[in-house]
């Protein structure tokens, strides 16, 4: 190992079968699954992570990455190893799992655009059924201290941001001051760069300098674990919906030391897709002084990339074991999802906003107590799904217009469920994208905002061709797929054009999120 990377403290092998066997007495196998434990309507335990490629679970085989918390949940649970977002950047995607509508509805096109004052949501559909409902962690709403109708709110988004925006930060500062160690920046470009983004060490880096138990991922798991405590004391005849929301392993990547250590980057190998040529289209070298990015560049921020979910893993699986301890496991329905997901250097790319298999799948698992069985399920399900699965587990109200379906008969296995195509959409200047994937095939089209249907079609068949080399587009013998999967994609996306600006209005300031959370997690903010 290089002088770069410091010396492992413990094997990766030896890493998992610790946390294997230190969850033992807590396993989460399929005997969770027993019927008839409670008659209570289900609690629902939401846990969303942040741009977690779907290959990056250690079930999958397909990356170096260490989840043996995830892999348990996965083997209790029925993984969908076809599920995917309905727009691959946060906020749409978030707002699509809030209210079961797609982005063109409800009105959330990219980051930092504010939902519809007329959509509801699911949430207020929970609280009118009889749930508490409590968000913890990221919601990435315009503006930022919007609570979209839930009851309690813990709210952080990405690192420190001090601006007024997060309940974690001021419990960092306070901890840190105990024990005399000055707060950081977590990533400073160094000096010639004019922003972290511009170089690869800030993209990917070591945190090294905050202590485990202050990080935000072990906050948010004990803000959740306090709230279910808190739960089962003063309400133990109310069901609950928890959405418990971390930010890893979005980028800037940045494990700390213990889980860093565990990935060499010279053993990293880089995707069968990866491609030079479109690295250094995508980074742009030369703006902002960069450098061109390497393989070895790649190779780094891929280590960093599975460091970070490892970490994340870890706090899954602390908060998996305290559901368990506090006697809530066998009646609660626990469904895992990321909001989109990562490159990690497919096709020459890292991050995401793009229809490749890396951003628009995700993890998706369900655990669902008395119902079904665990299994991988290969049926095409999408965050739209969410709502009216969640909607009717409680017991509550389903609007007419959603556009998902209740995942419940695919659960059950029981040979009542259709296949169907599914839609994803995102909307950017200056390319958007539209995407089908029907059957093995998928299509997306890209054009500039508006300038529909001229799109530029890319079609893979991803059963045969899960890394998306041959493009199947401009091939004769494929002409008729491309074409009647065109005509459905646009059938599609003409119903919701009309939902749609004429042109992109811009993005609301976050200037304007300076607006201080109470500490009080049920009083509302209401700014001036």
């Amino acid at each position: 190992m290089s002088a770069r990377f410091p010396e492992r403290k413990i094997s990766r092998r030896g890493f998992a079968r610790s946390v294997a066997a230190g969850g033992a007495a807590a396993a989460l196998g399929c005997a969770g699954l027993r019927q008839g434990a409670r008659t209570r309507r289900p609690n629902i335990l939401l846990i969303i992570d942040d741009q977690h490629s779907p290959r990056a679970l250690g079930c999958t085989g397909e990356t170096p990455a260490l989840t043996p918390n995830l892999d348990r949940l996965a083997a209790s649970s029925v993984r969908f190893t076809n599920g995917y977002c309905n727009s691959p950047v946060c906020a749409p995607t978030r707002h699509t799992l809030y209210t079961g509508l797609y982005p063109s509805e409800h009105g959330v096109l990219h980051n930092d655009f504010p939902m519809r004052d007329d959509v509801p949501t699911v949430i207020a559909l929970l609280n009118e059924a009889g749930y508490t409902t409590a968000s913890i962690g990221k919601m990435h709403n315009a503006p930022y201290h919007h609570r979209r109708d839930f009851q309690y709110v813990m709210h952080h988004e990405f690192y420190d941001t001090a601006g007024g925006i997060s309940h974690y930060y001021p419990f960092l500062c306070r901890h840190l001051a105990e024990r005399g160690i000055a707060p950081k920046s977590w990533s400073h470009p160094r000096p010639g760069k004019k922003s972290w983004v511009d170089a690869v060490e800030t993209i990917a880096f070591n945190a090294d300098w905050i202590p485990e138990d202050l990080t935000a991922e072990r906050w948010i798991t004990e803000e959740s674990l306090r709230f279910i405590r808190d739960q089962k004391a003063r309400r133990p005849d109310t069901p609950f919906f928890l959405h418990a929301s971390y930010f890893p392993p979005h980028h800037p990547y940045g494990p700390i030391p213990k889980y860093a250590r565990l990935y060499d980057p010279a053993d990293m190998g880089l995707p069968p897709n990866f491609d030079q040529t479109k690295l250094n289209a995508w980074w742009r070298p030369g703006k902002n002084g960069r450098e061109p990015l390497t393989e070895r560049d790649g190779q780094y921020m891929r280590a960093h990339y599975f460091a970070f979910c490892t970490q994340l893993d870890a706090e899954v699986g602390r908060l998996l074991d305290g559901l368990e301890a506090l006697g809530e496991a066998d009646n609660t329905i626990v469904i895992f999802v990321s909001d989109h997901g990562d490159m990690i250097g497919e096709h020459g790319r890292f991050y995401k906003g793009v229809m490749y298999e890396g951003a628009a799948r995700v993890p998706f698992l369900v655990r669902w107590p008395g119902v079904g069985r665990a299994r991988q399920e290969a049926s095409l399900v999408m965050h739209a799904d969410l709502a009216p699965t969640i909607l009717r587990a409680a017991g509550a109200a389903v609007p007419s217009n959603l556009p998902g379906r209740d995942l419940r008969p695919l659960l059950e296995d029981k040979g009542r469920w259709t296949e169907r195509a599914i839609y994803s959409e995102y909307f950017a200047a200056p390319a958007s994208h539209l995407m089908l994937r029907r059957g093995a095939f998928k299509l997306f089209g890209t054009a500039p905002y508006g300038q529909w249907p001229d799109l530029e079609y890319h079609l893979f068949d991803v059963e045969a061709d899960p890394w998306e080399l041959e493009d199947l587009a401009g091939i004769p013998d494929c002409s008729r797929e491309l074409n009647d999967m065109k005509d459905e994609l646009l059938a599609i996306w003409r119903g919701q054009r009309r939902f749609l600006p004429a042109e992109l209005p811009p993005v609301m300031p976050r200037s304007q999120y300076r607006i201080d959370w109470p500490s009080d997690p049920w009083k509302p903010v209401y700014p001036s």
